[in-house]
């Protein structure tokens, strides 16, 4: 008796793209493409209506981030494991994709070699990892676990005025926040830099970034 196909769901916004990727998986014989989508709205239409068993996605959509369709997919408890296929690998958008509730990551670059060996693995219930995105998921924790050692050095108020100004607040704002005097939160933040040997905002955001005290989607002009 023969294994039932994994039936896969293609979401990119590049017609060309999922016409390749359509032979490409069809060449398989445990493998269907079972429908396509061009937008974040079809995707989630189609990944409750269709069910697929796997859902390959590229997170720049026309209508909306893709990670916040692998959210809402998630959040509608959709059984459906999914890769991402994005030309994209930088470490922040990995641990987003998978945070947010990905099963595998594959750069656009290496479809033709990892994808389905990925869709493979991901229906099998495990994750899977291209080698670069691996690396950017192994040196973004190391750099937390290095911000996190730096601000065992702050105290409980220095890391607080740490984080408001890395989010771009003035002194007044930060004061406002925490009932402090603005000329009280410029003495924290300074002690906070000194301890830290940090020079500029930019230093700052980045050892906050590190620590994983704030997000990107934190961060203001």
């Amino acid at each position: 008796m023969t294994e039932p196909q994994i039936r896969v769901l293609l979401v990119d916004d590049h017609q060309v793209l999922r016409d390749g990727l359509r032979v490409l998986l069809e060449g398989e014989e445990d493998m269907v493409v079972v429908a396509e989508a061009g937008t974040g709205k079809d995707a989630l239409r189609l990944a409750l209506e269709i069910r697929p068993d796997v859902i390959v996605m590229d997170l720049g959509l026309p209508d909306g981030n893709g990670i916040e369709i692998i959210r809402e997919i998630r959040k509608q408890l959709s059984p459906a494991r999914i890769v991402v296929l994005t030309m994209y690998s930088d470490r922040e958008l990995v641990m987003r994709a998978l945070e947010a509730g990905s099963e595998g990551f594959v750069p656009k670059s290496s479809a033709h070699t990892d994808l389905l060996q990925a869709i493979r693995i991901v229906h099998q219930g495990q994750r899977y990892l291209h080698p670069v995105a691996a690396t950017a998921v192994v040196n973004g924790m190391l750099d937390k676990q290095e911000g996190s050692q730096l601000l065992k050095m702050l105290s409980e108020r220095e890391t607080e005025v740490l984080r408001y100004t890395a989010m771009g607040f003035t002194s007044r704002d930060i004061g406002d926040r925490l009932a402090l005097s603005p000329k009280t939160v410029d003495t924290y933040r300074q002690r906070a830099m000194n301890k830290l040997d940090l020079q500029t905002r930019a230093d700052v955001i980045r050892i906050a970034l590190r620590a994983r005290l704030l997000d990107v989607s934190d961060l203001t002009d």
